[in-house]
């Protein structure tokens, strides 16, 4: 019986890792997105808006939530970039 503990309890460890590492991954991923989204509207050093975007992507599952929090930052600040550019840069990172 320890054997089969010991290897659901590495299991386990192994998926806290997984799961860390795509966590911040796509953390990654997010700020690059975000810089972008501030660099077309001409607020690069813009920290709290840069922190806004990323944690966007907490509200729900896959990428709608970024999306829609990028499009109303765009879209309050004149931006030029579409939906479809912002796809395409997600898909691109």
């Amino acid at each position: 019986m320890d054997k089969f503990k010991d290897r659901q309890k590495a299991f386990e460890a192994e998926q806290s890792q997984k799961e860390q590492t795509e966590f911040e991954k796509r953390n990654s991923r997010n700020k690059i997105f975000a810089q972008y989204i501030l660099d077309d509207i001409g607020q690069s050093d813009n920290s709290e808006l840069l922190r806004e975007i990323i944690l966007s992507d907490l509200e729900e599952p896959g990428d709608e939530d970024i999306i829609r929090k990028a499009l109303d930052v765009l879209a309050q600040n004149n931006g030029s970039l579409t939906r479809e550019d912002l796809v395409k840069k997600l898909s691109e990172i």
